[in-house]
């Protein structure tokens, strides 16, 4: 019986694959959790592209230059961030198996009315790897609090709507919202949903392939096989990039090697979703790990009022495969956001 934990980055499948550490293949929580090669898919073809055959929303203006970006000290570490925009603040918290940079359509899209700020967590994009334990909320506070950011909406994949829960129990006053996109959950385990337990060992035996694969030196059947685990829905450019984006990332994102620093197992989110009040919306998708099904129900359940879409035909990275459901969810979720007290 399936009955390790999830605690910071690891994939809830993923990390089975590795008996001695809890953490696994340590794909950050892709499930529990952008490396474009600096190519923004040739900025969405001059911004009025496609991308998986979604057609961008006509921006009203020229791109919003970049209003600040650099590095920023965080305890015995740094981090890279960009911001750009004015208005109510939306911050973009990426999956483990990319950075950043798989915000580029919506960081540009959404400038045009907002303030966006986005990040590299330590060890992915360009932020340097963590040498010491830490805190994912704690550097995100840090960060809010030097850009001079009070309460803002979060957007979160994967491991970044695990960062996204861990700071709304915390710091439930700077949180107006939340969009989390299959997230992640410090503190779930199998042993709180028993009923998925064929569903686990399935996806830890494709799991262990991977990690074997890896381990024998096959990286690129490796890779291949990761990026069709978690977005065989996501095609054309948008393949093309998170492609890019997980080869130069690969060191971390099979090691772990960052994240195995991270400090969020001191956090049981999972027995606090109660106490988070923001209007808070999670998209499912149903080419997604299975495994993941189990943990956006928890978190439903879980969150007074959050209501779940479920995406037909998204994967794990929904702003990537379905990026059209993505924002009408989004534009949703700042419909109930904006205006209200955060906290209550």
């Amino acid at each position: 019986m399936v009955t390790a934990s999830i605690t910071h980055r690891t994939p809830p499948a993923l990390m089975y694959a590795r008996s001695t550490r809890v953490d696994g293949l340590s794909l950050r929580a892709e499930g529990a959790t952008s490396v474009c090669g600096r190519i923004r898919r040739a900025r969405l073809a001059a911004l009025g592209g496609r991308a998986n055959g979604y057609a961008r929303p006509p921006l009203r203006g020229p791109v919003t230059p970049m209003a600040d970006s650099g590095f920023f000290d965080v305890p015995d570490g740094r981090l890279f961030y960009e911001r750009a925009g004015t208005g109510p603040a939306i911050v973009w918290i990426h999956a483990a198996i990319a950075d950043r940079r798989m915000w580029d359509r919506e960081f540009d899209l959404y400038a045009q009315e907002r303030t966006v700020v986005r990040y590299d967590v330590r060890g992915l994009g360009r932020s340097p790897p963590a040498r010491a334990p830490y805190s994912d909320a704690q550097d995100l506070r840090l960060l809010l609090d030097h850009l001079g950011v009070g309460a803002v909406t979060i957007v979160g994949c994967s491991n970044g709507g695990r960062i996204a829960l861990d700071f709304a129990v915390q710091h439930p006053d700077r949180v107006r919202g939340l969009l989390l996109v299959s997230p992640g959950l410090a503190g779930w385990n199998p042993e709180l949903d028993p009923d998925g337990q064929p569903v686990y060992e399935a996806d830890m035996a494709r799991s262990g392939e991977i990690v074997a694969a890896w381990n024998a030196g096959r990286q690129d059947e490796a890779l291949e096989r990761l990026l069709v685990y978690w977005a065989s829905a996501t095609v054309g450019a948008s393949r093309d990039s998170l492609a890019r984006w997980m080869k130069e990332n690969s060191h971390e994102i099979f090691t772990d090697a960052s994240g195995q620093f991270g400090r969020a197992a001191e956090t049981d989110t999972a027995a606090r979703l109660g106490s988070i009040h923001a209007p808070t919306v999670v998209l499912f998708g149903d080419r997604d790990e299975p495994t993941m099904g189990y943990i956006v129900r928890r978190v439903v359940q879980s969150i007074p009022g959050a209501r779940r879409v479920d995406v037909p035909g998204g994967d794990h990275l929904i702003n990537l495969s379905r990026p059209e459901a993505f924002d009408a969810a989004l534009t949703e979720l700042l419909g109930r956001a904006d205006g209200r007290s955060p906290g209550r």
